[in-house]
């Protein structure tokens, strides 16, 4: 039970009052609190000084989530400023006696001097902690403030991808709930909206432990525990120019985990090609882009900093990125000849400091065109594509017809901008459909055309657009959209339900044949289209291609370049095929497709045995399937 005490004040008010006059007066007021256990202790003091207050602001200038004036110049236990300033207070007060400037009064040196007298046997014990926590490696969970000062560089995972961040604050969880007691740990890191690059935020918890922990054993720790964070800077600098190269719209090839953007997460692996284009994911699905935080300025020299500057050989190059007001690069470099169809992007490409480069997200979005989804790419993983320059010279079609529609395209490329419908932007497109039995290289040809065009191929059957006309405009749409922004070739596989004839009593046919016209007339890429049955095309839309090509079944001439291509791709060495043995295998009425299937039968047969592929076993299970076909046929002509 408290004492009584008396007062001169008959209410508390002017007591109050009284009391803040009098505390005015002084330059120091210290706070104390009262424990059984530990007695009187220090909670907080307030700095009344304006020349105190001065020098305390310049020490503690850009120190994150602080406002001395605001928080009326109070400082709290443990007082996490001044410890994880203490050096640049030290550093600016031993200038300041080692100054001559007449500037420099008496009186700003005396009260700095008598402010360092009161600070530093209240914060020297606490910077020793942070000494010791150096030291050892180790430190307990109550401490952990003291390794994480504002803008210190720390080493901590982005969708589980190591990456360097940057320290905004530290601040301790204990709230009653369901989350256990835990330290947030908020970073920033350098992202890619699709528009612009800025500071992207990350929360990471540090869940309470008992004792002591190894520092980097930890979620989140700073750089400068790691005994490679030079190598590491290196390394992540190398990212930096790469995410600045990957900005805009490239088209690249990939092999590793992709992260779907949408739906569960779940991690897929991708191997193959991709679209890195932030800015389509955003388009085309119109979706808000994220809100960036502006880069700013970066001083990598702040005092909390000191001790991991980054180090002068890990950095960027002086010159990385275009400016703003310029045109982005094409997604590929298209072969001279064949223009670009890529409108312009609103997207500020800028360069980055060397210190964002360091802290740029391991993550793209980007468009797996196998899958045909959305998700985030590692930067790692990707890498240039190698364009397949045999692949046509390997294509099989009679007579002079790859060469023509590899001469049709180009041509009609470059007169692209002078042809033109009556109504403008109607049909620039150039559309050329592909029709004859299956495995006779009509997807080929559009793979083909494309790689030697240097362009991204989107391949899509009919059955994926769905059914119903809204669905397939919808889907149709963003495909052709897609197409536009990355000046890419369209291959739509299979798509006789688009073409076939209207007729008065199918009504919801007839809406999907419109819709489909109605679309081709307006896009103003190069469309592929194949279908097996050329009899039953609608007539408007036979108006519209531009070009036709026939495939025939293969003779035995095209079939046995077809087996030797095949040969050539998987390996010559890895058969053993004669000349006589290879003209009796081009007899079999094989297409394209099944001798593809039978030489991988064949390879998977010889190699458990770790023998080369024979003639004999290549003619057997060819044989078996010649046969085997022949009595579905029989068995269907029956069934009709």
């Amino acid at each position: 039970m408290c004492p009584a005490r008396w007062s001169k004040h008959a209410s508390d008010a002017p007591e109050q009052a009284e009391l803040g006059a009098e505390m005015s007066l002084k330059s120091i007021v210290q706070r104390f609190t009262h424990d059984r256990a530990t007695g009187w202790q220090m909670s907080s003091f307030s700095v009344n000084c304006p020349l105190m207050r001065d020098f305390l602001g310049k020490s503690l200038e850009n120190y994150q989530d602080l406002n001395p004036a605001l928080a009326f110049w109070t400082f709290d236990i443990p007082f996490k400023p001044l410890v994880h300033r203490w050096k640049n207070i030290q550093r600016m007060h031993q200038e300041m006696q080692d100054s001559g400037d007449e500037e420099v009064e008496l009186a700003k040196k005396e009260a700095v001097n008598n402010l360092f007298r009161f600070l530093q046997p209240r914060i020297t014990p606490l910077v020793h902690d942070v000494f010791e926590v150096k030291m050892t490696g180790n430190v307990a969970w109550d401490m952990l403030w003291q390794i994480f000062p504002p803008n210190e560089l720390v080493w901590t995972t982005l969708g589980g991808v190591q990456a360097i961040c940057r320290v905004l604050a530290c601040h301790k969880e204990s709230n009653p709930g369901p989350v256990p007691p835990h330290w947030r740990v908020r970073v920033e890191f350098v992202e890619w909206n699709g528009s612009k690059c800025g500071i992207a935020i990350e929360n990471v918890a540090i869940l309470k432990y008992k004792g002591h922990r190894s520092i980097d054993s930890l979620p989140v720790y700073p750089l400068s525990f790691r005994p490679d964070s030079n190598l590491k800077k290196k390394e992540a600098m190398a990212r930096g120019l790469r995410f600045q190269q990957l900005r805009g719209c490239r088209y690249m090839n990939y092999e590793g985990i992709m992260i779907p953007i949408t739906g569960n997460h779940e991690e897929t692996t991708v191997s193959g090609r991709v679209m890195v284009d932030a800015y389509a994911y955003y388009q085309v699905n119109k979706m808000v882009k994220p809100n960036l935080k502006d880069l700013g300025h970066t001083d990598s020299s702040s005092p909390e900093t000191s001790d991991s500057e980054s180090n002068d050989d890990a950095s960027c190059p002086e010159t990385l990125a275009t400016s703003s007001d310029a045109e982005p690069e094409p997604a590929v470099a298209a072969r001279p000849g064949y223009p670009s169809r890529a409108r312009h992007r609103s997207q500020e490409l800028i360069e980055l400091s060397k210190e964002h480069c360091l802290l740029v997200s391991p993550w793209m979005i980007g468009f797996d065109l196998t899958q045909k989804k959305w998700g985030r790419f590692q930067i790692d993983s990707l890498s240039d594509i190698e364009w397949n320059d045999k692949a046509f010279d390997t294509l099989v079609l009679p007579g002079g017809e790859k060469e023509l529609a590899w001469d049709f395209v180009e041509s009609k490329a470059k007169s692209d901008e002078g042809v033109d419908d009556f109504v403008p932007g109607k049909g620039r497109g150039i559309i050329i459909l592909m029709f004859g039995p299956p495995g006779v290289g009509k997807t080929y040809t559009a793979e083909a055309v494309a790689e030697k065009a240097r362009v991204p191929l989107y391949v899509m059957s009919a059955g994926m657009l769905g059914a119903s006309p809204e669905t397939v405009e919808s889907i149709l749409t963003r495909v052709l959209e897609l197409c536009r922004l990355w000046n890419a070739m369209l291959l739509l596989d299979e798509a006789d339900v688009f073409l076939g004839a209207r007729q008065g009593n199918t009504l919801a046919k007839n809406e999907l044949v419109a819709i489909f016209l109605t679309k081709l007339e307006y896009y103003q890429g190069i469309l592929f289209l194949t279908t097996n049955r050329f009899s039953s095309i609608d007539h408007a839309f036979q108006s519209r291609v531009d070009l036709f090509l026939p495939y025939r079944d293969l003779d035995a001439n095209a079939r046995k370049q077809v087996w030797n291509n095949f040969f050539d791709h998987f390996g010559r060495n890895k058969f053993e095929i004669t000349g006589e043995e290879l003209d009796r295998l081009s007899e079999l009425a094989l297409n394209g497709r099944e001798i593809k299937n039978l030489i991988k039968s064949a390879q998977l047969l010889s190699a458990r045995k770790g023998s080369k592929v024979v003639a004999g076993l290549l003619y057997m299970l060819a044989e078996n399937r010649v046969a085997a076909l022949k009595m579905l046929g029989d068995h269907n002509a029956k069934d009709m």
